[in-house]
């Protein structure tokens, strides 16, 4: 199963868009893909964000690795990205 991390922060005016796009994205490899939204304010997501090295959000791994930071990022990159993942 491919895990999504979006790392996120109740104030970011782009967080919304970004998480909508992962989330539709996702919903086409039902059984494949796994997201978790992980929220920059609180101690376990400023935990996780810095031993990710996050410096800004949003911020999108897929399994592990640091692909997207920062919105936009096309429909198409995080396809891409999430077959890649799938099919190695």
């Amino acid at each position: 199963m491919v895990k999504i991390e979006v790392y996120f922060s109740p104030i970011c005016p782009h967080c919304p868009a970004a998480k909508r796009l992962v989330a539709d994205v996702a919903s086409r490899y039902e059984g494949r893909v796994e997201v978790e939204e992980v929220n920059t304010f609180t101690p376990e997501g400023i935990k996780r964000g810095m031993a990710n090295d996050v410096m800004a959000v949003p911020t999108v791994f897929i399994d592990g690795e640091k692909k997207f930071v920062g919105f936009p990022f096309t429909e198409e990159d995080l396809v891409a990205s999430i077959e890649e993942a799938i099919n190695g």
